[in-house]
């Protein structure tokens, strides 16, 4: 069916477009509704079973101090009979659980058969104005008095939750060979999910019987059931609240992090428009104002370079404008026959036509190696033979005006890795600058200064000197100092920028400062290869 749809109903189908803030939110809070919920389930499970643990651990203090007491009733020569035979006993344990046991050995605790006393040595409560009938018996201490609720020692049906009934419901004496004793008749093995706690009776270092116990591994009963429900209900209340709570902080965090970040979508529509005046005002101390510095800065230098380009091809209209106009009135002259096309007008042209295609060589060049596509071919290079060369090509032109030219040390040796066309073509350039605009009787002077690893190269002149200001903005295109820099000499500005791109094509840097001779001083600086 999908091969009948078109390319474009496909796409839009296919491409479903979910915006941050539903993806930020969505995640926050499903992971706080998770965390909540999983901490729910934790803390339940934790408490249902922790709570029956509790209280296996409180009725296991109670069953060992019960088997204290139930050693009382043991006799070596007849054992548990008389458990066996008076039941009766076995509850007054239970009645006096929680009252101190007397020694075992101390006076009134055996009867006249040298069994233990009715109530295990403790006097009989008495009952003032009151006379029991003739023939009533009254019943053995421990057991309930007329009107009282009657106490089933075997039972396990009382109506009473499970896990919250009397230790006497749940317990019974085995005697050393596991056999029942008294209390509560054990259950069948598998018959429920109890567990039986074992505590064994001690008389003279000897196990002479079993304490059990039948206790619960998780929770059960009716009432427990009911605490426990309203434990699970109070923990949805919990879990919706902290739902809500996660929802209300998912919403501040999304407007917290998607303010910068709609911050920076209004600069990009902005760049789109051609607003480079956009500001991002106040920034946050964090990674999105780390990233808003970073885009405003962007911002500068796109606004820097669409400035430079404007102002760019200004210049270079200009530049190309003058020597144009200059052919077109001396050809229109001749044409008109205001003048006659002697030696002298055809010198004049030829003079504007070889200034022109020194531009738009020179233009060519710069585009080149603003371009990254200017090839060089690299080898190592030692730098004063070439210096050497350039400077005997100019001297019959330094003589021709009156200045001198030199080179401190034409006998070092200073190697770099470099294109040696490329950098003939650097040393042409600066050579030419300082023959230009050094006045006669003047002087050019190369230096060639060896450091630790950089090879420094100087080239400075005497006067005219440039101002401070000046020095930063001379590797700009077509930018000329308006008086001693001036067009008059027939340069096209766009020198030092070729030269800039060349040393930088060679990993190196290249500066200008005031010179010591009075003029200008270009400095380079290029890494230095050691010798062989």
């Amino acid at each position: 069916m999908m091969d009948f749809i078109s390319p474009k109903i496909r796409e839009k189908t296919i491409s479903v477009r979910i915006p941050i803030v539903t993806k930020l939110f969505v995640s926050l809070f499903v992971t706080s509704v998770l965390l909540v919920t999983g901490m729910a389930i934790l803390v339940s499970y934790s408490f249902k079973s922790g709570f029956q643990t509790y209280l296996n651990k409180q009725e296991e203090k109670q069953v060992i101090e019960l088997a204290e007491g139930v050693s009382q009733y043991y006799s070596s020569e007849q054992g548990w009979q008389i458990l066996r035979e008076r039941p009766e006993m076995w509850a007054d344990l239970f009645a006096n659980m929680n009252r101190p046991l007397p020694p075992r050995q101390e006076r009134g605790m055996l009867n006249r058969e040298g069994f233990p006393a009715p109530n295990n040595g403790f006097p009989r409560p008495e009952r003032e104005g009151f006379e029991p009938p003739d023939g009533f018996v009254p019943p053995s201490d421990g057991m309930p008095m007329p009107g009282e609720e009657h106490f089933v020692p075997f039972g396990r049906d009382n109506g009473m939750d499970e896990n919250l009934s009397p230790l006497s419901h749940r317990i019974h004496l085995e005697d050393a060979q596991r056999h029942w004793v008294t209390g509560v008749p054990p259950k069948a093995q598998g018959e429920d999910s109890t567990e039986r706690l074992n505590v064994p009776v001690v008389v003279n270092s000897k196990t002479v019987g079993w304490l059990v116990l039948e206790q619960k591994s998780l929770l059960s009963g009716e009432l427990v059931t009911q605490f426990y429900e309203q434990q699970q209900s109070n923990l949805f209340w919990i879990i919706g609240l902290a739902g809500f709570a996660s929802l209300l902080v998912a919403l501040l965090l999304v407007r917290h992090f998607l303010a910068p970040l709609q911050n920076l979508k209004r600069g990009a529509n902005a760049l789109l428009e051609g607003n480079y005046d956009f500001s991002f005002g106040q920034r946050s101390n964090d990674e999105f104002g780390e990233l808003s510095d970073s885009f405003q800065s962007l911002i500068g230098s796109l606004k820097e370079q669409k400035e430079s380009r404007e102002q760019w091809l200004v210049d270079i209209s200009h530049e190309l404008r003058t020597p144009i106009a200059v052919l077109r009135s001396e050809l229109e002259a001749i044409q008109d026959g205001i003048r006659q096309a002697d030696t002298q007008r055809i010198d004049s042209m030829h003079h504007q036509t070889m200034g022109l295609g020194r531009l738009v060589d020179d233009l060519y060049v710069l585009s080149k190696t603003d371009s990254g596509v200017y090839q060089i071919e690299v080898s190592t290079v030692n730098i004063a033979p070439l210096v050497q060369r350039v400077i005997s090509q100019f001297e019959p032109r330094v003589d021709e005006k009156n200045l001198q030219i030199a080179l401190d040390k034409p006998d070092q040796i200073a190697l770099i890795k470099g294109d040696e066309k490329t950098l003939e073509q650097l040393f042409v350039n600066l050579l030419e600058n300082s023959l230009r605009y050094t006045d006669a009787p003047g002087r050019i002077l190369v230096s060639i200064i060896e450091e630790p690893k950089q090879v420094l190269i100087r080239v400075e002149d005497s006067s005219p000197g440039v101002g401070e200001e000046h020095l930063p903005n001379l590797f700009k295109r077509l930018y000329r100092v308006d008086k001693s820099r001036s067009r008059q000499h027939g340069g096209s500005g766009l020198g030092l920028s070729i030269c800039r791109n060349i040393v930088m094509m060679h990993g190196g840097h290249i500066s200008a400062k005031a010179s010591a001779l009075g003029g200008l001083a270009i400095e380079i600086r290029v890494e230095k290869v050691s010798e062989a």
